[in-house]
């Protein structure tokens, strides 16, 4: 029991003088804790009322409307057979129409769990500007491929396009079948396998990422995109005779000129050479290439340079020819900003810079320019099937060079960053004319 005194003060006028009657007057009140507790109680049910106005159970308590703060519109929950909330807004502010979109949802999803299928329905451009989304992230963060580029374009370019309204599991055969006739009418030519293996791939993923988002069943089957093209042309290689040609024409080309173009067949010679002794990627692999990436390797006590490289089907470690550190030492007695190290304490203190720039640290803009310059001097543009050399083309004779050489085909494809298939697919053809000169 509590008890406590309470004191009221009134005054009345008094007509017997000018001043008013004042009156004290004081009551105690005794109170009990069972009371105290029911008030409180009371309290707390009226805050739930009013709570339990925003929180409306349907469906026996399955489905549940509420709403969140700044926001007029109702939302809804339900929970799916795997246990998971389904939560969405029904972008309604009235509650009747809210609850009806809200059942009616709800007894679509559970209509097609019971068929197997997923619970909610996406378009197919829904589906492929997500993957898209994913993609880009990754590529931001650092964590995507390079190619993830060309699987982008193919979606923006074809797939959305084509088959945007579409829902993916209603894709028939038929569709693919039409969706190829026009695909190759907007690119005028019947494509080279290398690229219905880029849209196979881009489809693909639109299709993974939808059954990973749970909006198609595993157990739905999905047509394919087809890979079977024109089979692509020999690629263009030097010989080995070409290529010692090649580097002593490059080893004096640049004492020739001066300035910028002297900087730029320096720099060039410097990059041939890089680019037959390890096989890298011109472009995406050699041009982002810096000195933190370079570092010693120990085995059996011997001395190799590892590479890192990143290119279009991600990083991994490459080993390069013994003789490539003459080329890496005259790239770095070039660059004024770290010529005061020592070739060692350079890749031992990992520094953030490109390799392949100019004397002042600027990048050059593109060498494929300068490097067909030399071989339109040289007559070696055209290779022995008649199709174009470039840069890349060193890649393509590192490969060549290696498999004559009995280079296991498994430890190449990981060297190189592609696949035993494709090194299969484009060399394996070898013809004794390309192999003359190990034959001889």
């Amino acid at each position: 029991m509590t008890q406590r005194k309470k004191q009221q003060v009134f005054q009345i006028p008094s007509y017997y003088s000018t001043q008013n009657i004042t009156f004290v007057l004081t009551t105690t009140i005794i109170k009990s804790k069972a009371s105290a507790v029911k008030q409180a109680q009371a309290k707390t049910l009226q805050e739930l009322a009013t709570a339990d106005e925003r929180v409306i159970y349907l469906r026996d308590g399955d489905v549940v409307l509420y709403k969140v703060n700044r926001s007029n519109n109702w939302h809804a929950r339900f929970r799916a057979r795997s246990g998971k909330w389904v939560r969405f807004s029904t972008k309604r502010g009235s509650y009747e129409d809210a609850k009806r979109i809200a059942c009616d949802k709800y007894d679509e999803a559970k209509y097609r769990e019971r068929l197997g299928y997923a619970m909610f329905v996406k378009r197919f451009d829904e589906m492929a500007d997500y993957c898209v989304t994913e993609m880009r992230r990754d590529l931001a963060n650092g964590t995507g491929k390079k190619v993830y580029t060309a699987y982008i374009a193919v979606i923006e370019t074809y797939l959305k396009e084509y088959f945007g309204q579409m829902y993916l599991t209603s894709i028939t055969h038929k569709d693919i079948k039409a969706f190829e006739e026009w695909r190759n009418e907007q690119l005028g030519r019947v494509p080279k396998v290398s690229t219905l293996l880029t849209f196979a791939t881009a489809y693909t993923r639109i299709i993974e990422t939808a059954r990973a988002q749970g909006w198609i069943s595993e157990s739905v089957q999905i047509p394919k995109l087809g890979v079977v093209g024109e089979r692509g042309v020999v690629r263009p290689a030097f010989t080995d005779t070409e290529v010692v040609k090649i580097r002593e024409r490059l080893a004096t080309w640049y004492t020739e000129l001066t300035g910028y173009k002297m900087e730029m067949r320096k720099l060039l010679r410097d990059l041939v050479d890089v680019l037959i002794l390890t096989g890298m990627r011109q472009g995406t692999e050699s041009m982002s290439l810096k000195w933190k990436n370079i570092a010693w390797y120990t085995e059996n006590n011997v001395r190799y340079l590892r590479i890192w490289v990143s290119g279009k089907t991600g990083g991994r470690w490459l080993i390069a020819k013994h003789e490539c550190v003459d080329a890496l030492k005259r790239l770095h007695a070039n660059q004024k900003d770290i010529a005061h190290l020592s070739f060692d304490s350079l890749l031992e203190q990992n520094v953030d810079k490109l390799v392949f720039r100019f004397a002042n640290g600027d990048k050059p803009f593109e060498m494929n320019k300068v490097f067909r310059r030399l071989l339109i001097e040289m007559g070696l543009v055209k290779s022995m099937e008649n199709t174009d050399r470039t840069l890349y083309s060193l890649r393509h004779t590192y490969a060549t060079k290696e498999l004559l050489n009995g280079t296991n085909i498994h430890t190449l494809a990981k060297q190189m960053g592609t696949s035993v298939v494709m090194l299969e697919r484009h060399y394996s053809k070898l013809t004794a004319t390309m192999a003359a000169e190990s034959l001889a």
